[in-house]
């Protein structure tokens, strides 16, 4: 509820302007006493700075009492003490002048307080004056050795500085009236408009979507209040514009793909969109941030957040109601309420590029370095003599022979993989008989097949052409056969189905090979991810061949299915969408 504020009326007005005329009054003395008071304070502490080298010869003190007497004025007391406050010398040579000072506050605040210079105002026993005193420590490589002390007649106002500050009180006080009597005509005269246009202002107020009306007004008041009405005007028009934008805003916000929810000043969550409820599992109400969320690092972004307050930016893991990488941001919405707004983005699938172009590039450097040591190792081995054996130089030349044709498909199946589907459309559409294909890509392997003695079976329904771009599809059916073939056990069967199914064609190459676990399928089509017991490099497989099969068929607008069993076989099922070719 808010405190009813006092209002300010003509007797508070007097008891303020009275009361700032006195504090002028009170202000103006105390500063002219300060003033004089460090003048004093300032010229005394320069006269120690001149005489201070001329006592100190490195850590003693050096008293000559006549040159002493000679350098200070008649109206100057000059007193050096030891380092525990015992009189050394005084100018006034009184019996009085003897002994400690240890307990002079200016003294004090040297010894006790640490402090290298102090000063005091007080009626001096010793001269029968008021006397004003100021204290330096004398110190050498940082020890205090000796208290230098100058003191003389406290002057204080002289008569000219208090005709000046009577002169200013006289200022301060025309001037006081001068403003009673101005603030008197204007509240008389503010209060004629005030009167007639302040229940207008309540009604536009309380009904914002209503247009106020125009009505008369005494003359020498009509700019005012027709400004006033136009002000309205635009109120009213800026009141439908904030609705407006208000639909839009709530359409944003909860259209948004990212997640967004405010807290107040109490931290409890007002405002939560769709993406954030999703993510998090609960509905928007107004509740306690740490038993909305319940996620243990979420809860310490916001108070880290609240405690510095400024930006905190974090990731964190959700496995509710699934697996969700997220980036969030809490900022401060309004510095004066203390209200935090936070940003919630979904990371999921930029963290799982992130780790397949990780093992992309891992694995492709290893995959082009083995071939290429073994080249450059046989290639050195031959330049260091191995040459002059003709039949070590047949073998190794073998040898730097199938490992530079193993390095060149690699890099062919890596370009493969870089074509995009803009680069594949660029090329010519190839008119295609899918039968065809298959049997052509059988005959290229039929050297394995034989050396391998594997029974091949190949059954097709397809008795049409079909168009498609390039030779894409020529490549999905070579990977796939050189795979059922390069992981098929001798003597084992390798069946291939070609068919026609609602505007489709289905290729299925099915084999009795070793085949794949259910863990390691997750990740099969991954560039360069071969099974680890089962497909290891001395195969001489480069781990690309499904990812181009994948890449290809996605290019093709088609799908690719696997299903495998360990020990049985593993079965590939393409399907892509059939343009025919009219004859």
């Amino acid at each position: 509820m808010k405190r009813k504020t006092k209002e300010l009326t003509p007797k508070i007005i007097i008891v303020l302007v009275i009361g700032l005329l006195v504090g002028g009054g009170l202000y103006t003395t105390s500063f002219f006493k300060t003033e004089v008071l460090n003048q004093q304070k300032e010229k005394l502490a320069a006269e120690i700075d001149v005489l201070t080298p001329y006592l100190l010869d490195e850590d003693k003190l050096i008293i000559d009492e006549k040159k002493l007497d000679k350098s200070i004025l008649e109206s100057e007391r000059l007193t050096i003490l030891d380092q525990t406050g015992m009189i050394q010398y005084d100018s006034t040579h009184q019996s009085l002048a003897k002994g400690t000072r240890e307990k002079r506050p200016e003294v004090r605040d040297i010894l006790e307080n640490g402090q290298t210079e102090g000063s005091a105002i007080r009626d001096s026993q010793t001269v029968g004056e008021k006397m004003i005193y100021v204290a330096k420590g004398i110190y050498y490589e940082g020890k205090l050795v000796g208290i230098l002390r100058l003191s003389e007649e406290y002057t204080g106002i002289t008569s000219h500085l208090k005709q000046f500050q009577r002169n200013v009180f006289f200022v301060l006080l025309l001037t006081g009236m001068i403003i009673l009597s101005m603030y008197f005509y204007i509240l008389k005269q503010s209060k004629k408009p005030i009167q007639f246009i302040l229940p207008i202002l309540k009604d536009a107020i309380k009904n914002p979507d209503k247009k106020q009306t125009v009505v008369d007004a005494p003359s020498e008041w009509q700019e005012l209040y027709q400004t006033v009405y136009d002000l309205m005007d635009e109120a009213n028009l800026l009141y439908y514009k904030q609705l407006q934008n208000e639909k839009k805003l709530a359409f944003l916000f909860e259209n948004l793909d990212i997640g967004i929810f405010i807290l107040n000043d109490e931290l409890d969550l007002v405002l939560a969109n769709q993406v954030t409820e999703k993510l998090f599992s609960n509905q928007r109400k107004k509740m306690n941030y740490e038993t909305w969320f319940n996620h243990t690092k979420m809860n310490a972004l916001i108070k880290e957040a609240v405690r510095s307050k400024s930006q905190v930016q974090g990731d964190i893991q959700i496995k509710s109601p699934k697996n969700h990488d997220l980036n969030v941001i809490i900022r401060i919405l309004d510095s004066s309420s203390m209200e935090y707004v936070g940003i919630i983005y979904d990371v999921t699938e930029v963290k799982q590029v992130e780790k397949v172009h990780e093992d992309f590039i891992s694995n492709i450097s290893h995959e082009l370095k083995t071939p290429t040591t073994s080249i450059i190792g046989f290639a050195e081995t031959l330049l260091a003599g191995a040459k002059d054996d003709p039949e070590a130089s047949e073998q190794f030349l073998e040898i730097i022979e199938t490992e530079g044709k193993r390095l060149l498909a690699l890099i062919q199946n890596i370009m493969m993989l870089l074509k995009t589907e803009k680069d594949i459309y660029l090329l010519d559409t190839v008119d295609n008989d899918p039968v065809l294909v298959v049997e052509e890509e059988l005959e290229r392997y039929q050297y394995k097949i034989k050396e391998k003695q594997l029974n091949i079976t190949f059954d097709s329904s397809v008795r049409t052409k079909v168009s498609l771009p390039g030779n894409a599809f020529q490549l999905i059916v070579k990977n796939l056969l050189e795979n059922a073939i390069e992981y098929t056990k001798e003597e084992d069967a390798i069946f291939i189905y070609l068919k026609e199914l609602d505007e489709e064609i289905i290729l299925t190459v099915e084999d009795t090979g070793i085949g794949i676990s259910e863990e390691d399928q997750k990740r099969i089509f991954e560039r360069f991810y071969r099974v680890s017991q089962s497909r290891q490099r001395n195969t001489g497989g480069s781990g690309l061949g499904l990812s181009i099969v994948q890449h290809y068929t996605e290019i093709l607008g088609g799908t690719v299915k696997l299903t495998s069993d360990v020990g049985e076989g593993t079965t590939v099922i393409v399907r892509v969408p059939m343009t025919v070719k009219e004859d």
